[in-house]
């Protein structure tokens, strides 16, 4: 339990400081998106390098904003998903609920974000191929994970009704 508690609070620590800075990222978002003019710094999102200065770099940009913001609802999901572990709620329909839209929320934060960088790096015509983990790689795996998990949790708790049923 200790070591739940802990990962509840460092995932509330981390909820709690995007709270505050997220007004300040959707003021700085519009500003990008409106102006005309481009950037004197360039923009670093999810590690892909942008210098906002037509619409497709723009629309671009869109996509990785949609991918943060993904994100941040897969934290709010998944402190959700603390919250039920710490109240002792495990083999319950909420709890599959919950891992598999995380899990769906991730791979499709993964997919916008990624998609977008690779088309961002043919525009340039920076090909390459690397065989490292990646942040596409890790989201994508890490939203398999939960949907698997998921399915796990679902035949747990087909096997503890049947386990309540026989005493």
């Amino acid at each position: 339990m200790r070591k739940l508690n802990f990962l509840k609070g460092i995932v509330d620590f981390v909820w709690i400081t995007m709270l505050i800075t997220i007004p300040f990222l959707l003021f700085f978002i519009v500003m990008v998106v409106i102006d005309s003019e481009p950037l004197d710094v360039p923009i670093k999102v999810n590690g892909t390098i942008l210098e906002v200065v037509d619409l497709r770099t723009k629309v671009l940009f869109g996509f990785l904003c949609i991918s943060a913001s993904l994100i941040i609802y897969g934290l709010f999901l998944f402190r959700k998903l603390l919250r039920l572990f710490q109240l002792k709620i495990i083999f319950d329909l909420e709890i599959v609920i919950l891992m598999k839209r995380l899990g769906f929320v991730i791979i499709l934060s993964a997919l916008l974000g990624g998609i977008p960088n690779f088309i961002l790096e043919i525009v340039k015509n920076n090909i390459s191929l690397s065989l490292g983990l990646n942040p596409f790689v890790l989201l994508f795996s890490l939203g398999l994970f939960f949907l698997v998990l998921s399915e796990v949790f679902v035949i747990a708790k087909h096997l503890k009704e049947e386990n309540d049923l026989t005493f």
